[in-house]
């Protein structure tokens, strides 16, 4: 299967490209849950590392930092979080004050 290349001159736009066929990889380790695969809109890799939830707050991901998180807390991870284009590219247009650096896109795996 070949990937296709990077659209790096793709303008940055903010678009939700809706649900997506789940062919990015997971890892996780006592830091946290990483998702990582290619941008469905710019092509290009993207990585997103969901850290564990920091001791003595609720925090967004409440798992302990002494275990890995289990197959079934990655697969609910992903099912329920919306995941941004984090390409490390600066697409023309970018915003400022963007919290990713990618080309904008946002999307959800299908179920």
């Amino acid at each position: 299967m070949n990937t296709p290349s990077h659209q790096q001159n793709l303008q940055y736009a903010q678009v939700d490209v809706g649900q997506v066929d789940d062919v990015f990889q997971v890892t996780a380790d006592t830091a946290g849950i990483t998702v990582t695969g290619v941008c469905p809109r710019c092509d290009g890799g993207t990585s997103t590392t969901f850290p564990l939830g920091i001791a003595g707050t609720k925090g967004l991901f409440p798992w302990s930092k002494d275990k890995v998180p289990s197959l079934a807390e990655q697969v609910a991870l992903k099912a329920t979080e919306t995941f941004f284009c984090e390409c490390g590219f600066a697409h023309s247009g970018q915003p400022e004050n963007t919290l990713f650096e990618g080309c904008g896109a946002q999307w959800k795996f299908k179920p």
